[in-house]
């Protein structure tokens, strides 16, 4: 099956790659933290067994590396791609560009909302009322200026209508998921200074963050205030505390057991599991009308661009590699093939790597333009109102006070 084929009649294109510790088989690894120093622990059924399962890459995680993949393959010219740009200077250079490739919420993140264009608000723009306009039944301005917002999903949460804004469910989801996990451990530990210097000095912190020598401190450790310890300007010796939390185990019978173990000691897995989604019948919901007009054609070559685009993340993301965290390395258990999934259920193997994946987009995009879609792979450059310059700047201030 081509592409055109698979756009038209398949349900969705998956990946399902087995994943592996770089440093091997039940390495250690490290899964993400969330509120209260915790992993995202649950269990799964797997070949009909409750399975304890950890999450290592969330969909939000996945979705920005994809897009940190073509905004990789754009900077190397490899990829045209429509993007909108805000370009900081002056004091702020060190913030550089930052496109609806990098933006939170893309195209209607905040960042852009309050940069102007030409001169004139972005939010005030011609421009900007074309895209918030935008829903399923229209998506041609989104897809001619930011279609990668039309794959990950995007929300004009803050625009004219609030949170009445519209929104585009995402085309693609991905995560990566540790199978038949076990809890790790850790004692903590002290991180040993070569200086050998007491926690019985005393210092004192200035407001600028430089410090001075007091004396000995003549208070105990628990009345010291803060600000006057050795540690809290990286000297000395540093204990590193153990958290701990409750892991629940199913037994055979169904009964639940609780157990009392350290947090973030990491985790050993079977395998890890990377489950990608590209969803065709999402992208199917979108009609991209040119002047008011609405053609089945014109409708398959936009999701055809998109689709591609969608295979290029995927496999460019994959041949990047998988280093997730710190201590979070993972490498394939032999390239995977992709999988076109029809809507009775029936799986056809599809072989996609990058190189490929960039030669459908090129045709793709060909495709589209000959038929009049609109399409602006420029990039659109925006330069931040001086309001948020201020912003920005005053934030860096009180943060460097609160240091």
């Amino acid at each position: 099956m081509n592409l055109r084929e698979i756009v038209q009649a398949a349900s969705a294109i998956r990946l399902r790659q087995r994943l592996q510790p770089e440093g091997g088989a039940g390495d250690k690894i490290f899964p993400p933290t969330f509120g209260g120093g915790v992993y995202c622990w649950e269990y799964r059924q797997l070949e009909g067994k409750s399975t304890p399962c950890v999450l290592l890459d969330s969909v939000a995680s996945q979705a920005n590396r994809f897009e940190e993949a073509l905004a990789n393959l754009v900077a190397n010219q490899a990829l045209e791609l429509p993007r909108l740009v805000v370009q900081f200077g002056g004091d702020l250079a060190d913030l550089g560009a930052i496109t609806t490739l990098a933006a939170p919420h893309r195209v209607f993140d905040a960042i852009l909302r309050d940069s102007a264009l030409d001169g004139q608000p972005f939010f005030k723009s011609k421009l900007y009322k074309e895209l918030t306009a935008c829903n399923i039944r229209n998506a041609t301005a989104l897809f001619a200026h930011a279609p990668t917002a039309l794959l990950f999903g995007c929300w004009d949460s803050t625009g004219a209508a609030g949170g009445l804004g519209n929104k585009f469910a995402r085309a693609i989801s991905s995560e990566i998921v540790g199978i038949n996990a076990e809890w790790g451990s850790t004692q903590g530990g002290v991180r040993q200074d070569p200086l050998g210097i007491s926690s019985d000095v005393e210092i004192a912190i200035d407001p600028d963050g430089d410090w001075s020598l007091v004396g000995k401190a003549n208070s105990t450790k628990k009345e010291r205030a803060k600000g006057t310890r050795p540690s809290e300007i990286n000297h000395g010796n540093v204990l590193v505390k153990v958290d701990t939390g409750v892991r629940e185990r199913v037994a055979s019978d169904g009964s639940i057991h609780a157990q009392r173990l350290p947090l973030k000691g990491g985790v050993t897995v079977d395998y890890a599991l990377q489950t990608t989604v590209l969803s065709l019948s999402a992208l199917r919901r979108l009609r991209f009308p040119i002047e008011g007009r609405v053609s089945d054609t014109t409708d398959q070559l936009s999701r055809e661009v998109l689709a591609a685009l969608g295979l290029v993340a995927i496999t460019a993301a994959r041949e990047q590699g998988y280093w997730l965290r710190s201590r979070c390395g993972l490498v394939a258990e032999g390239m995977q093939d992709f999988e076109v999934v029809m809507p009775d259920g029936s799986i056809t193997p599809l072989k996609m790597d990058c190189a490929a994946a960039i030669s459908a987009y090129r045709s793709a995009v060909s495709a589209a333009k000959e038929a009049n879609l609109p399409w602006h792979p420029d990039p659109i450059q925006l330069a931040p109102q001086q309001k948020l310059v201020d912003l920005i700047t005053k934030s860096r201030e009180i943060q460097s006070l609160a240091r």
